[in-house]
């Protein structure tokens, strides 16, 4: 008795079979790859206001790393070429034979870094958009974060390459493209001034917060952070003007209190009559 399907069957296991190996070619091929990004908010010296500083480490081998490497340099040449209105990314490129370890960093203004930032000027990364509400109390702040990101790795624009290639819509492509994704790590770090109230994440090294996204997801992510940031310099320069002025208030005080003389003491005459 022939089992129905027979052909069918042996179809989806050869199919199968040659996505498990491209599986395991395209880890030998591509390497590991780690990507995080880090969202610093850093607040002004007793003056109002706030900066972010915004990282983008990359940590990866193989052909995808070089892949990366070659996309983000030429999205920062790029840039620094093109002379942009925003801040510009700076490359630092610690790579060392098939290893890449890549850094791009930069310190925007609290206004600035609550502008999407264009994937074509981080070589295709999504890094999120940020969101800031800081409400300063004079002795202490308050930060409310939220960051909306897509994970994503870089790709070429339609109908060119990029460090993952052109898309590919055929049903093996893309189970081969989901392969390389489900090895690659994406961790989002957000480092708040002050004692951390509430969050959605999970506590990280450096006292910052992660969260570790799924690029085989495909779906956004809404990152949320809040903080109480304790003033200490404003406290010690309110409490230095606080001194100096009862200082100066009880010195003029004393300034202008009247001094009343004493009165002579009586002398005894030198002749007696």
């Amino acid at each position: 008795m022939v089992a129905r399907g027979g052909p069918q069957c042996g179809e989806v296991n050869r199919r199968l079979a040659m996505l498990a190996a491209a599986g395991l070619l395209s880890s030998a091929c591509f390497g590991k790859f780690a990507l995080g990004v880090t969202q610093t908010i850093e607040p002004t010296p007793i003056l109002p206001g706030a900066s972010v500083k915004q990282e983008v480490n990359v940590d990866a081998d193989g052909l995808l790393g070089t892949a990366v490497k070659q996309a983000m340099t030429d999205a920062a040449t790029k840039g620094q070429a093109q002379g942009g209105s925003g801040t510009q990314w700076q490359i630092r490129d610690n790579s060392d034979g098939s290893a890449v370890h890549l850094r791009m960093s930069r310190s925007v203004s609290l206004t600035e870094a609550q502008t999407a930032v264009p994937e074509s000027s981080t070589g295709g990364f999504d890094v999120g958009t940020i969101s800031v509400r800081a409400d300063d109390w004079l002795v202490a702040r308050r930060y409310v974060v939220r960051v909306v990101v897509s994970p994503s790795v870089p790709t070429g624009p339609p109908g060119e390459s990029g460090a993952m290639g052109p898309p590919n819509n055929d049903a093996a492509g893309q189970q081969l493209a989901k392969a390389i994704l489900a090895g690659i790590t994406y961790d989002y770090y957000v480092s708040l001034p002050g004692v951390v109230t509430a969050t959605n994440g999970l506590p990280g090294d450096q006292s910052r917060l992660v969260w570790h996204l799924d690029l085989t997801s495909g779906t956004e992510r809404v990152l949320t952070a809040e903080s109480l940031y304790p003033d200490v310099p404003r406290l010690l320069v309110l409490l230095i003007a606080v001194v100096l002025i009862a200082g100066t208030i009880i010195f003029r005080s004393r300034a202008r209190r009247p001094i009343t003389p004493e009165p002579p003491e009586a002398q005894t005459p030198l002749f007696q009559p």
